[in-house]
């Protein structure tokens, strides 16, 4: 008789490192202008991650600490912000 294991459901925790959870996270909640949530979302949507580690990845890269945008990034992040006009 075989022993069969039931995977959990749902998604994995999606922390910055393994084990975390980031809804264990703190959380922050701002007031944008429209043209910077755009961008967010551009930038979200090119680099294939959520709003939150996109404003991580830019908060480590303004520190000095993090890459920016490569430039193909940025060209598709312009392009789908004209597409959104």
């Amino acid at each position: 008789m075989s022993q069969t294991h039931k995977s959990k459901g749902g998604r994995p925790a999606a922390g910055l490192r393994p084990g975390e959870k980031s809804s264990e996270y703190q959380r922050l909640t701002i007031r944008l202008p429209d043209e910077s949530l755009a961008l967010l979302g551009a930038i979200a949507r090119v680099v294939d991650a959520p709003a939150w580690r996109v404003m991580v990845s830019a908060l480590r890269a303004y520190s000095g600490e993090g890459p920016a945008l490569s430039g193909e990034q940025r060209r598709a992040v312009r392009a789908l912000l004209r597409l959104a006009d």
